[in-house]
C-alpha cells in the first residue's frame, strides 16, 4: 500500500523552466536498460557464433547508453532543482562546479534544510553511477600483454565490473528518486516514484521488477 506523499516547504511552489531534460534522459535510460535486459534474456539457443557476438554487442551498446543517460538524468535533475529554488545566477556562481555527488548532498540542504542519508543504498548507488559514467566518458585504453598470466582474470574482472555498473545504472536513478520522495516529497527533483501519484509514469516492462526491488530496499531502510 502506498503511503501519503510527503510535503516539505520550498522557496517556490509554482515555477516554469525551459530546456528541462531530466524526464527525457530518464526515459532513454529506462528504454536502454530494458532493451539490454531483453536481449540478455532472449532465447539464443539456435544462434551461431556470429549471431551471438552481434547480440552481445547490441546488449553492450544498450548497457553503455543506460549508464550514461542515467547519470545525465541524475545531474540534470539536481541542476534544475538548484536553479529553480536558489536561482540560476546563484547556482551558476556558487554551485555549478561542485561534483555531482556533492550537489546531491549540499543543494537539498540549502533549499529546504533536508539532506540525503549518506549511509543509504541510494547514496551508494549514486556514487557508483557517477564513477562508472566518468570512466566511460573519460575512457582510456590500455596495452594488452598477451604473456600476462593474469590476463584472463583481469578481463573477467573488467566484465564483472561493467555488468555491475550496468545493473546499478537505472537502479541508482530509482533508488535516489525514491529516497527523495522520503526526504523532500512532492518537489522530488527526479520524478515522483509513488504509483498512487497522478504524476507517476508507467514503466517499461523489464524495468518493473527493478522498480519493485528498489521500492523494497528504500521501504526497509526507512521503516
Amino acid at each position: 500500500m502506498e503511503r501519503e506523499l510527503v510535503f516539505v516547504g520550498h522557496p517556490r511552489e509554482v515555477f516554469a523552466r525551459t530546456q528541462v531534460m531530466t524526464y527525457s534522459y530518464m526515459s532513454i535510460a529506462e528504454s536502454e536498460y530494458s532493451n539490454s535486459i531483453l536481449i540478455d534474456n532472449a532465447d539464443n539457443s539456435n544462434f551461431d557464433e556470429f549471431e551471438l557476438d552481434e547480440q552481445s554487442k547490441k546488449a553492450t551498446a544498450h548497457a553503455l547508453k543506460a549508464i550514461v543517460f542515467s547519470a545525465m538524468c541524475i545531474e540534470a535533475a539536481i541542476n534544475d532543482y538548484a536553479g529553480t529554488h536558489l536561482g540560476d545566477k546563484y547556482f551558476e556562481t556558487h554551485l555549478c562546479n561542485l561534483d555531482v555527488v556533492s550537489k546531491w548532498v549540499v543543494i537539498p540542504k540549502l533549499v529546504c534544510g533536508k539532506e540525503i542519508n549518506k549511509s543509504s543504498a541510494a547514496f551508494g548507488a549514486l556514487k557508483q553511477l557517477i564513477r562508472s559514467r566518468n570512466q566511460l566518458v573519460h575512457s582510456k585504453s590500455r596495452e594488452l600483454n598477451s604473456t600476462n598470466p593474469k590476463l584472463m582474470e583481469q578481463i573477467e574482472a573488467a566484465n564483472i565490473k561493467f555488468e555491475s555498473d550496468f545493473n546499478n545504472s537505472l537502479k541508482a536513478v530509482y533508488l535516489l528518486a525514491m529516497e527523495m520522495d522520503n526526504v523532500i516529497g512532492i518537489y522530488n527533483p527526479i520524478r515522483i516514484m509513488d504509483r498512487a501519484s497522478p504524476w507517476f509514469d508507467e514503466l517499461a516492462e523489464p524495468a518493473k521488477a527493478l522498480f519493485d526491488e528498489c521500492k523494497k530496499i528504500v521501504t526497509k531502510n526507512n521503516s
